[in-house]
């Protein structure tokens, strides 16, 4: 808060006031910009347009008092939030003091005016006010940011209600507890069932059992975050074989927030991982040929730098292969 630049509004009828007040804020805060009215008109036009972080109120002026400038000001959107030093003629004047509080005055201070007591007393007041700034401005992007979320959870809710209706791609809809209350014709063809075997079930009978406790994870964070990508399940078919499965979808949510459905659809992956398992075993096989083969095999690529040699070439050559690999058959030899 040190040196931080803010505005004080003194508002006192008398001249003589504002300008000893002026002199102690400049002694004690020269980073200050010093705003003054000397009635409670001027002081609240002031207020509104250069809204100040601090006023200093005094409470005896003439035709509109220091109270009633006081409510003005805290009833107005634009002023509410600026701090309020109300000055007091009688330091022990509680009746004063309670009527001020009863119509938001947030400090008040005595005359005549002790320097250290002003400088404590602003310093907690722009703390106060900084902070509350900080919060309402935390605040307004949070409830921008659920809004802009909400309004695209609701065209994700759309987009995805739509090709449910027309897409060839199987999907489901789940309800809180995981219970299937749609499918698709897609859906029911891909897995053999009819509308009634899958209606009112649970999802999770209808996983390989090592998936299920993966789909109780996952499910409560799916209706937490609002939408999965690529998740991959394996769904048993009616014959009893399993169909792997990538996932897509998206939450829709009641009006008061809560979790009303899912909206999924998903893509048959089986041959994709039948075809990803055989590359696996095939390189497997393959590093396993490379490393006791009884004879010596060179890959190489277009500029005949190796790029696969076998593991006899560690004891040929006396190195290991990662200091053997990017060279030529000359390099080598």
């Amino acid at each position: 808060m040190e040196n931080k630049p803010f505005k004080l509004l003194a508002i006192d009828d008398t001249a003589d006031n504002l300008i000893s007040l002026k002199a102690l804020v400049a002694e004690a805060f020269p980073e200050a910009e010093f705003l003054t009215a000397q009635n409670g008109a001027d002081g609240i036009d002031l207020a509104r347009t250069e809204r100040p972080d601090v006023i200093v109120l005094d409470i005896i002026m003439p035709h509109m008092d220091g109270y009633q400038v006081c409510t003005l000001l805290k009833q107005s959107e634009l002023t509410k939030h600026i701090p309020i030093l109300l000055l007091t003629a009688i330091k022990t004047d509680s009746e004063s003091r309670g009527k001020g509080l009863d119509l938001g005055a947030d400090a008040f201070l005595s005359k005549p005016i002790d320097y250290t007591e002003l400088k404590s007393q602003i310093k907690v007041l722009l703390r106060i006010k900084w902070a509350e700034d900080a919060l309402r401005a935390e605040n307004s992007s949070l409830e921008e940011l659920v809004a802009q979320r909400t309004e695209q959870l609701l065209a994700s809710e759309q987009k995805y209600k739509a090709l449910f209706d027309f897409s060839p791609l199987p999907y489901h809809s789940l309800n809180s507890d995981g219970i299937f209350i749609d499918v698709n014709k897609a859906w029911l063809d891909t897995l053999g069932y009819t509308r009634d075997e899958v209606i009112g079930c649970w999802y999770g009978d209808f996983l390989h059992p090592d998936w299920k406790v993966h789909f109780e994870e996952r499910f409560p964070k799916f209706k937490s975050c609002g939408a999965v990508n690529n998740v991959d399940f394996r769904l048993r078919h009616k014959d009893g074989h399993y169909v792997d499965i990538s996932l897509d979808g998206t939450a829709a949510y009641n009006e008061d927030g809560s979790f009303r459905q899912t909206y999924c659809v998903f893509q048959d992956i089986t041959i994709r991982k039948k075809v990803e398992q055989q590359l696996l075993e095939s390189e497997l096989v393959f590093q396993q040929f490379m490393e006791n083969s009884p004879i010596y095999v060179f890959f190489k690529d277009e500029n005949l730098r190796s790029v696969r040699l076998s593991k006899n070439y560690e004891t040929m050559l006396g190195k290991p292969l990662n200091e053997l690999l990017g060279k030529s058959m000359n390099e080598l030899f």
